[in-house]
This record gives structure tokens, sequence and C-alpha cells, in this order.
């Protein structure tokens, strides 16, 4: 029988997370347990316009054609 317990607890509190680190774009919290990006640079949120920002720092923006 599949053990449900760890949902009776719901989603912990994001007021309750420990700060692990800082986004290298936004310089924003990075929490624990949150989904972020690794690079050689440091930690990146997985938002658009964080990974917008970190690429465009690199990258030139073209029109394809």
């Amino acid at each position: 029988m599949t053990n449900l317990d760890r949902f009776s607890q719901g989603l912990p509190d994001p007021k309750e997370a420990r700060v692990v680190g800082e986004c290298i774009t936004c310089g924003g919290g990075v929490y624990e347990e949150e989904l972020v990006w690794g690079t050689d640079e440091g930690l990146l949120h997985d938002r658009r316009d964080c990974i917008r920002e970190y690429i465009a720092d690199f990258a030139i923006q073209k029109v394809a054609g």
C-alpha cells in the first residue's frame, strides 16, 4: 500500500524557507528546495526574466533571417 503521509502536511510555508544563496542576475534570495540553474558564476532563478538577463550578458539578440 502506498504511504501518502507526506501530503498530510501540505506544502512548506515559503516564509519559513531558509535562504541558501543569491541569484546572480536579480540579486534575489534563492531558497532551500527552490528549482534553480547552476552556472560557473553562481545560481540563477528558474524565471524567464532572470534567464533572459543572464543570456543577454554574453549573447547578441538578432532577428533571424
